[in-house]
Formats: structure tokens, C-alpha cells, sequence
């Protein structure tokens, strides 16, 4: 029987850069400035009330709302769930504890969670100047992981 998820209360590295980067501009972001990470990071806090989106000339910016301001105030600790952590994330995490993974050695069940896991900012990929060749786990991704072992 599958266990219950981990509720995490506290913004992802990734979301905490977006809420960041939304508190420095007066006007939001537009959304077409955004990186491909932050558009599904933005969709996450959208779906929470952390930020919303704002027609300027035909054009949508994200913007940081009360809300959003209350949590980053709070040192990014949200009353809601922000992040629902699986077992199929948490193996994951435990798979790159293990040290540096190249694409070819991750089974093929966990290609997309190590992504997920890079686009929250618990795991980033490393390379050189042709391009990414293995993923690590972040500091961030080591502390979610010694929470979950405590």
C-alpha cells in the first residue's frame, strides 16, 4: 500500500527565486520573460494565491500578491501545503544522495521525477560547455531529504 504523501510547508528553492525575483518588480513579470522553470513554478503559487496574473497591453505579467508578501515575510512558510513529496520523489532523492547520475543510469521511471525534482530546485543538472551530463542533488535537496529520514 503506497504511503501518504509529505505535505512541505516551506517554498521550494525555485519558488522561493520567483517570489524574489516578483518582489523586486513594481510591475510583475511578463510572462513571456519567463523560463520554462519559472512558468511552472508560477503555476504552482498561482494555484496556491501566492501570485496572479495581470493583463498588461495584451500582454500577461505575474505579480506577487498579499498573500505572496505575507509568506516571504514568514521566511517563505506557507499555512497551506505548498508541496505534496511521493515516495517516487523521495527514492529519487535517495538515488542521487548516491553521488552524481548521468542520464543514462537513471532507470527510465525516474527520468521525469529527477526532472521535477530539478525544476523545484531539490536536484540541478552539471556539465560542461556542450551541455548537461549527470544531476546532483542541491543542498536544499539534501535538507528535504533529512527531514524526511528524521
Amino acid at each position: 500500500m503506497p504511503s501518504k504523501p509529505i505535505l512541505i510547508y516551506k517554498l521550494t528553492p525555485s519558488q522561493i527565486s520567483l517570489v524574489d525575483r516578483l518582489d523586486g518588480a513594481e510591475n510583475g513579470v511578463l510572462l513571456d520573460d519567463m523560463e520554462y522553470r519559472e512558468v511552472v513554478v508560477w503555476q504552482e503559487l498561482d494555484k496556491l494565491g501566492i501570485v496572479r496574473t495581470n493583463p498588461r497591453r495584451r500582454k500577461l505579467a505575474v505579480m506577487l500578491t498579499e498573500l505572496g508578501e505575507q509568506v516571504r515575510a514568514n521566511g517563505y512558510f506557507s499555512k497551506k501545503p505548498v508541496v505534496r513529496l511521493t515516495q517516487p520523489q523521495i527514492a529519487a532523492l535517495r538515488f542521487l544522495a548516491g553521488g552524481p547520475r548521468g542520464y543514462t543510469d537513471m532507470p527510465g521511471h525516474m527520468v521525469d521525477v529527477c526532472r521535477r525534482l530539478g525544476i523545484r530546485g531539490w536536484a540541478e543538472w552539471q556539465g560542461d560547455e556542450t551541455g548537461p551530463r549527470w544531476m546532483r542533488i542541491t543542498p536544499a535537496g539534501w535538507q528535504v531529504l533529512m527531514l524526511v529520514d528524521a
